[in-house]
């Protein structure tokens, strides 16, 4: 979790967690996505963090981008800095050093430099405190390919093993590690990280895993007993039959690259439209 200091407010805007500031979360020119306009990228860290507060009704969360530059990281943090301040947005060098902006790099900005720095395929890493994937890790039960929506999770997400908070290079150079080439990671009693090409990728990767968390804690709860291989074989043939189609990929080229999810919520946001679902 991030430090609560007094901050500056040279990146000062609308978070759009208020009724009367939702239009703010729009694009001025329109969707951007994943190219090279900080103004862009910044707003949809704030829709990213919008989207993941009403989701999972963690305040302490925080999702961080590449800035253009490749110098540093855009970290917008889901609560204020302070009590006058609308935005947690700072951005931070690979040491973990502030650039600009409002507020402190958070003390777990770990995740986000050793992660990047061993992932260029990476451009956005959301770390959240999402309950039912922590309820699942204290379990030890890794979350699955059990539903389409989390095929892309394919034969489980890692759980990474100690209960802490990712707080110096070494800690989160072994997260890093532990990752590998995957989506997300668990991390026990603790909370969640997941990585995308876009903000919009990561922040759908933790939504989705939730969600996955509390379909299979419940399915379990009910006699479950996790999916097999020719199960999880038959989900990933699927989605890659899926994503194979012309319509899949036009689709998202005429929503400027956005995803179907991401338009819902952004839309539901500008109309400044509230949701929770929390445990639901």
């Amino acid at each position: 979790m991030p430090d609560e200091t007094k901050s500056d407010r040279s990146h000062r805007h609308a978070d759009g967690h208020s009724h009367e500031h939702a239009h703010d979360h729009e694009h001025p020119h329109g969707p951007s996505h994943n190219g090279g306009d900080l103004v862009g990228l910044e707003a949809d860290l704030k829709l990213a963090s919008t989207i993941l507060e009403w989701e999972s009704g963690d305040i302490f969360g925080h999702v961080g981008v590449r800035l253009p530059s490749g110098d540093g990281i855009a970290c917008k943090v889901f609560r204020p800095a302070g009590r006058d301040d609308e935005d947690w947005l700072v951005h931070f060098d690979f040491a973990g050093k502030k650039i600009a902006g409002t507020g402190t790099a958070p003390m777990e900005s770990p995740i986000y430099t050793e992660i990047l720095k061993r992932r260029p395929d990476v451009k956005a890493v959301i770390h959240t405190h999402s309950p039912a994937c922590v309820a699942l890790s204290l379990a030890d039960k890794e979350i699955r390919a059990i539903h389409m929506q989390s095929a892309k999770f394919e034969y489980g997400v890692p759980i990474y093993p100690r209960p802490i908070h990712i707080k110096d290079r070494d800690e989160g150079d072994e997260l890093a590690r532990m990752l590998a080439s995957g989506k997300a990671i668990v991390i026990k009693g603790h909370g969640v990280v997941t990585v995308g090409a876009s903000i919009d990728e990561a922040c759908m990767n933790a939504l989705y895993l939730e969600r996955t968390a509390k379909i299979q804690g419940l399915a379990m709860t009910l006699g479950f007993a996790g999916p097999t291989k020719e199960f999880m074989d038959e989900i990933l043939e699927s989605r890659r039959k899926l994503l194979s189609k012309p319509d899949a990929h036009e689709g998202r080229s005429a929503r400027g690259g956005y995803s179907n999810e991401w338009m819902y919520y952004r839309n539901k946001i500008v109309r400044g439209e509230r949701w929770t679902r929390g445990w639901s």
